[in-house]
């Protein structure tokens, strides 16, 4: 019988592979990008520009053209690139979520799943 390798995941929330149009706000400016992976503690989002990690930004993700956009505060924790074989972005970690924050968050879960 071969070798099993068993890899632990890391991450406190399950994520969910999404496609949102969304923006990240600096504090250099406003970067557009789209919203790849998405979790209860954190997203990944493409973009063309680097934010260094550890900068405070705020993500804003549409949800449709009959709500508003979901605004949610957030740490760059890491970024992506196409050396490691991802797509270049943002990892992000939200930070401050406010009870109304975290149950429109999890319906965009929920929906997405």
């Amino acid at each position: 019988m071969g070798d099993l390798t068993v890899r632990h995941e890391r991450r406190a929330f399950p994520r969910v592979r999404v496609r949102i149009d969304s923006l990240v706000h600096t504090p250099e400016g406003q970067v557009r990008g789209q919203t790849l992976d998405l979790s209860a503690g954190g997203a990944f989002v493409t973009t063309a520009r680097p934010v260094a990690v550890g900068t405070s930004v705020r993500l804003t993700m549409h949800r449709g053209d009959a709500k508003n956009p979901l605004v949610l505060d957030a740490e760059v924790v890491r970024l992506g690139g196409t050396r490691e074989g991802r797509f270049p972005g943002l990892g992000l970690r939200f930070v401050g979520l406010t009870e109304l924050e975290a149950t429109l968050l999890q319906a965009m879960l929920s929906s997405a799943a």
